[in-house]
């Protein structure tokens, strides 16, 4: 077990950072490269392989690590804040009080400590969204090995894609090669920020366009701040006809003009004490709010 402290705060880079993917370790597999003075949210600081005598790294987002030589003082505090969302208000229609202790859908990936998909299935939780691919190389791990224990739980099972600036069609085939998706699967791209490796609408728009000429569907977009940052305030009714997956923590749902509503709504990070899924190495998960009943849920799953 690697020895951390928990903290919260950000770094900035002071060169091009290597964020190695599941370890403080300069054999991780790269993530991504963090750019000479990026932002990084920090979680935990905690101890590695020694560079230059220098053993200490910073976790950051994707159970990702930064070799702290390579980044600026910490800075304790707040995350980052994000740009000020903009879009059209959407009330959930779930009963008052919102949202339910245990969620229909919850998404997960390597990160997230999963012992038993019955209970969790026994307490309510119905359809799980598994991470499955980086880019164009990039794979998690338990994806494969999750997937039959979910599904033998009586689970919903999807997969979504991490959106980078590598080639869409590099992308496509990495997803779809290692996610293997059926006609039962839900398959979503993530698009949000990636700091030195930015996937763009363009890149986005061409990934959902060989997706359903590859599948004969359209896949859900994850998505919040950046969809609202990147289409302003006009339609698009390109992402528009794909089902969306809002990305945005707090009480109220806002989504961009492309949508009327979401179709599921990520509304927290947090420790919801989900039997069999007690989550990240705080405890946290991410939470997934659909606006109907468990039946509505399989019935609009894979699309």
């Amino acid at each position: 077990m690697v020895a951390q402290i928990l903290v919260t705060g950000q770094v900035q880079t002071t060169s091009t950072v290597n964020l190695r993917q599941g370890a403080p370790s300069t054999t991780a597999p790269v993530l991504r490269k963090a750019q000479t003075g990026t932002t990084l949210a920090v979680s935990a600081i905690v101890a590695g392989d020694s560079v230059e005598g220098n053993p200490l790294w910073y976790k950051v987002a994707e159970d990702a690590f930064a070799w702290s030589g390579g980044c600026g003082p910490f800075k304790p505090g707040p995350a980052p804040a994000t740009v000020p969302q903009t879009g059209t208000p959407v009330t959930p229609a779930a009963a008052i009080p919102f949202p339910p202790a245990v969620p229909l859908v919850l998404d997960i990936y390597h990160g997230d400590v999963v012992t038993s998909f019955p209970q969790a299935f026994a307490a309510g939780v119905r359809g799980i969204i598994h991470k499955a691919t980086t880019g164009g190389t990039g794979r998690d791990s338990l994806y494969d090995d999750r997937r039959p224990a979910a599904l033998a739980a009586g689970m919903l099972w999807g997969a979504y894609h991490w959106g980078t600036a590598a080639p869409a069609k590099q992308q496509v085939e990495n997803f779809l090669g290692w996610a293997k998706p059926d006609d039962k699967t839900l398959v979503a791209l993530d698009y949000e920020r990636t700091n030195g490796n930015q996937m763009t609408l363009d890149i986005a728009r061409e990934f959902l366009t060989l997706i359903e000429q590859k599948l004969g569907r359209k896949a859900v977009i994850y998505s919040g701040e950046l969809a609202k940052a990147d289409l302003g305030t006009r339609v698009d009714p390109f992402f528009g006809a794909h089902r969306l997956w809002l990305a945005q923590y707090g009480p109220t749902a806002v989504v961009q003009k492309s949508w009327a509503t979401y179709w599921l709504w990520q509304y927290a990070e947090k420790v919801a004490n989900i039997p069999g899924i007690p989550g990240n190495g705080i405890g946290a998960l991410d939470l997934d709010h659909f606006n109907g009943t468990a039946a509505q849920l399989a019935a609009q799953w894979a699309g």
